[in-house]
């Protein structure tokens, strides 16, 4: 009988002894995994960044007269500015601020675009005021236009029933509701905008469109690089320190005109979605062109539901 105790006994210490291993094994191999699963989802959407595989079809668009696509922005707040020792003093604090919803164009104004405005309404045609090559280089139909000044790109967007974009619009379709760095997000993507030298294909502007990779959270081309993009507001670099809240539209005068977003002579600091940028708004330059936003209306809500972005 006593035998039979210590037998079982025994037996019993022992399967202890190798369930508990067996825990500690499953527990190890569980933590393993969980711990292997943020940078599994790191690296796929990485990976859809640099194949451009996002899918954007969830975000509503507007087709204008001017042959614009227009994409429609959701109201909701979004940091705007940089991180103190992130960024620019003239880019802090970073700050809360609320939009409405609002459209804002899918790419940039081109020269053909320009060109029928033009000829509507007997608008001179931009002039590059410094470029040491071709000028036909820059200038073709399907590029951006450039040596625009700020009161052209204005009046031509005025035209199109639309207007430009205020910095703090222009801000949030650039880095999206999660306030990135670059449009794409935190981690710089060699070869994802338009920016300066030729490693991304082109040595000076590239057709609107073209950087699939470097797509805005809701699916806007070249917000970083290509052209540079004037905004509605007056530069201030003290303005964020007492910005409102509630749809900021910057200072009521000033000297100088913001743009935003880089160009193809830029580098990758300064195509940082909260970079900003100041020029007299009659100044008129080889890397400056825009784009245009616009009032969302009820009539708009209801054309958007039939069309949407394309992956």
């Amino acid at each position: 009988m006593k035998k039979d105790a210590f037998y079982y006994g025994t037996l019993i210490v022992f399967a202890s002894f190798f369930l508990l291993i067996g825990f500690f094994i499953y527990d190890a191999w569980k933590t393993s995994r969980l711990a292997s699963k943020p940078r599994s989802t790191q690296v796929e959407q990485t990976q859809e960044r640099q194949t451009g595989l996002r899918d954007f079809s969830r975000f509503n668009t507007i087709m204008t007269e001017d042959g614009s696509e227009m994409v429609v922005i959701p109201d909701g707040p979004f940091q705007m500015g940089s991180p103190a020792a992130n960024g620019d003093l003239d880019e802090m604090p970073q700050h809360a601020v609320f939009l409405p919803a609002f459209s804002i164009d899918l790419k940039e104004v081109t020269q053909a675009q320009f060109s029928k405005f033009s000829v509507a309404t007997q608008y001179p045609m931009p002039v590059v005021p410094v470029f040491q090559e071709e000028l036909s280089l820059i200038t073709k139909p399907e590029l951006p236009v450039v040596g625009v000044s700020w009161s052209a790109a204005k009046d031509y967007c005025q035209w199109a029933g639309k207007r430009l974009p205020t910095e703090a619009e222009w801000e949030k379709a650039a880095g999206g509701d999660q306030s990135f760095r670059w449009p794409w997000g935190n981690d710089f993507i060699e070869k994802a905008a338009n920016l300066t030298g030729e490693e991304d294909g082109y040595k000076f502007l590239a057709p609107p469109g073209r950087f699939e990779p470097g797509r805005s959270p809701y699916g806007l081309y070249d917000m970083a690089g290509n052209a540079a993009e004037w905004v509605a507001d007056w530069y201030d670099a003290d303005y964020y320190k007492n910005a409102p809240f509630k749809v900021p539209k910057g200072p009521e005068t000033g000297k100088f005109r913001v743009y935003r977003g880089g160009s193809w002579n830029d580098s990758s600091v300064n195509a940082r979605v909260a970079k900003r940028f100041m020029a007299a708004q009659h100044q008129t330059s080889a890397v400056i062109g825009f784009r245009c936003a616009k009032d969302v209306t009820p009539g708009d809500a209801m054309k958007s539901s039939s069309t949407k972005t394309t992956p």
